[in-house]
C-alpha cells in the first residue's frame, strides 16, 4: 500500500515535470527572436534567467540550491511514505506539483547554471517567473490549505466525540 502511494507520487512528479518541461519548450521555441511583450496585455513573456532562487534571493550558491530542493524532495517522499496511513489521490496530485516544480527548477539550476524566466505579470510590477513557480506556489497553497481542512475536520471529530461522552454520562 505504501509503495503503491510511493509509486504513485514518483510518477505523478514525473508526469507533471515533463509536461511543464514541454510546455516551456514550446513557449521558448515561439519567444526566441520574437518580442512578444505588450504593455498592454495582462500577460507577456520576457526571456530572463535568473541563478538565484525567488526573487534572486541566493544568486550564486547553486549547489546550496539544489541540496535544498533535494531535501525538500526527499521530506515529502518520506511524508508520503510514512507519516500517514491514508492518503487522498488529490493531496499526492497537490504534493506531486510542489516536487514537480521544485524538480523542475533545481533540473535547470543543475544543467544550466541559472533557471529561466518568462512569465510577466504586467499588471502589476512582479517579478518574471515560469511554470514551475507556478508549480510550486499552487502545490504549496494547496497543501497548506488541504492540512487546515484536515486538521479542523479532525478537532470537530474530537468534539463530537467529547459530545457524545458527555451526553452518555448523563
Amino acid at each position: 500500500m505504501k509503495y503503491k502511494r510511493l509509486i504513485l507520487f514518483v510518477g505523478n512528479v514525473l508526469l507533471i515535470f515533463f509536461a511543464a518541461g514541454f510546455s516551456k519548450m514550446l513557449i521558448l521555441d515561439h519567444c526566441i527572436g520574437k518580442v512578444l511583450t505588450d504593455t498592454n496585455a495582462f500577460l507577456s513573456l520576457v526571456l530572463v534567467t535568473n541563478d538565484g532562487a525567488a526573487f534572486n534571493l541566493f544568486s550564486g550558491f547553486n549547489a546550496v540550491l539544489i541540496g535544498f530542493a533535494a531535501v525538500i524532495i526527499l521530506l515529502c517522499m518520506c511524508y508520503v511514505l510514512f507519516y500517514k496511513l491514508f492518503i487522498s489521490e488529490k493531496f499526492l496530485l497537490f504534493m506531486a506539483m510542489f516536487c514537480a516544480g521544485i524538480f523542475g527548477n533545481a533540473y535547470e539550476r543543475y544543467m544550466y547554471d541559472c533557471v529561466t524566466d518568462y512569465i510577466k505579470v504586467n499588471v502589476l510590477n512582479f517579478p518574471v517567473f515560469n511554470l514551475y513557480d507556478i508549480l510550486i506556489t499552487l502545490g504549496a497553497l494547496s497543501i497548506v490549505l488541504w492540512l487546515v481542512k484536515d486538521k479542523t475536520m479532525e478537532i470537530q471529530e474530537i468534539k463530537n466525540v467529547e459530545e457524545d461522552d458527555l451526553y452518555r454520562d448523563l
